[in-house]
């Protein structure tokens, strides 16, 4: 019997276990995949906020991560705006791209390394239950026990179902395709975003494509839609991102095959805490809706989770004062996070009407002073107390934002 038992091996899932087995728990991590390094379809970049959050765990970036200085958003008749990675308190001003295959492993390295037990090939298809409460997993080999289960089974997690936490209909959805180019694709210093994304009808999609430089001349090239579009879900995906990087003009090759996912944004659970199962990551809903972005939210929440788990432990996981310390991990997350994605889900509906899209790309993008400010917001940057103007009425904007769109039908 362990102490806890993390289900899914990604970035929360090993963020937990190194967090949780360095304060002395027996942890166990179970993962579907037969072995790692394994692919992932993903952006593959990390933010500044995700870099933060990697040297927070103590965790070193692997050696083929690639540095970029900022992005560059490209809008209506191949405008574009260049804006670095604002200096904002707490959170280095550089980001790096770097394979999940290659991030994942490091980290799950960093879990073994911490303490943590890892058992592969492995899909947890439930909870043992005891009185209602997860004392354990089933897979297919048996069943495993411990006191507290965490799910970070990723988008497709159907744990958090079966302990009574069903995803929540009304917070946005996400879907992105990507695949791996080789070529020239101009100055590999910069993440690039194309935010007047087209479909096949010619009708704008709320969403982006991208190309984002992974070194030696090989690119990370997708595109993503949000679910508040017409179109969400009617939309061949594959065929839309090889019509939209056709139409580029960049000399790149396809080095690789398509791969997609769901990105279940905005918190999409009632509580992220229930009967002996902690939720983290994408399992929670844990996905920017602004950009999409996940890792960040991945590793930070799995963190306070395994800091939670041992605080349980220390005060007895049967006692009141342990479950008081589990509760305070749903508590801790939404203090941290609930005005950001409040805000986010309510960009996320607006930007399902045309006009409103249209209107930011043709009035909002070519000005700097603008645009600056909102490149803080979609990739959450702002400094948490204090700094410039700009990022005190950030987090105005914020709260006024959160308290409307909580102020307003479910």
């Amino acid at each position: 019997m362990s102490d806890l038992i993390v289900a899914g091996a990604g970035p929360a899932g090993c963020a937990t276990a190194i967090a949780a087995a360095r304060a002395g728990l027996d942890v166990l991590v179970i993962d579907k995949a037969d072995q790692f390094p394994r692919d992932k379809a993903c952006g593959d970049a990390l933010t500044p906020r995700a870099v933060a959050a990697l040297a927070g765990l103590g965790v070193d970036l692997p050696p083929q991560a690639h540095p970029v200085r900022g992005l560059i958003a490209w809008g209506l008749d191949q405008h574009c705006s260049q804006f670095c990675w604002p200096e904002t308190a707490g959170l280095p001003p550089i980001g790096y791209t770097i394979r999940r295959r290659q991030l994942d492993d490091a980290l799950l390295q960093a879990a073994v390394t911490a303490g943590a037990r890892v058992e592969l090939g492995q899909p947890v298809t439930g909870f043992v239950l005891e009185r209602g409460r997860a004392t354990g997993v089933v897979t297919a080999r048996g069943t495993h026990l411990a006191p507290v289960v965490v799910d970070a089974t990723g988008a497709s997690s159907r744990l958090g179902d079966a302990i009574g936490l069903p995803r929540l209909g009304s917070r946005p959805l996400g879907v992105a395709v990507r695949g791996y180019m080789t070529g020239d694709g101009g100055d590999d210093q910069w993440l690039h975003s194309w935010l007047a994304l087209e479909g096949a009808d010619g009708v704008r999609l709320p969403g982006y494509g991208w190309v984002f430089p992974m070194g030696d001349g090989l690119f990370n090239v997708g595109v993503g839609q949000l679910s508040s579009s017409a179109s969400f879900r009617k939309t061949n995906y594959r065929q839309l991102l090889q019509d939209w990087v056709g139409g580029l003009g960049w000399r790149l090759a396809w080095s690789s095959g398509i791969a997609g996912a769901g990105l279940p944004m905005g918190i999409d659970r009632e509580a992220l805490y229930r009967r002996g199962v902690l939720l983290v990551g994408d399992a929670a809903g844990l996905v920017n809706p602004f950009n999409g972005e996940g890792v960040s939210y991945a590793l930070q929440s799995g963190l306070a989770a395994g800091l939670a788990v041992a605080r349980a432990c220390a005060a007895g996981f049967s006692t009141p004062a342990g479950e008081a310390a589990l509760q305070s991990y749903h508590h801790g997350v939404m203090a941290a996070f609930g005005h950001y994605f409040t805000a986010g889900n309510l960009f996320a509906a607006l930007m399902g009407h045309q006009t409103v899209l249209d209107a930011c790309l043709r009035y909002g993008l070519p000005l700097p002073l603008v645009m600056r400010p909102v490149n803080k917001l979609m990739a959450n940057l702002m400094a948490l107390h204090g700094g410039p103007v700009d990022d005190r009425a950030l987090r105005l904007l914020l709260a006024l934002a959160s308290g409307l769109r909580m102020s307003g039908p479910h």
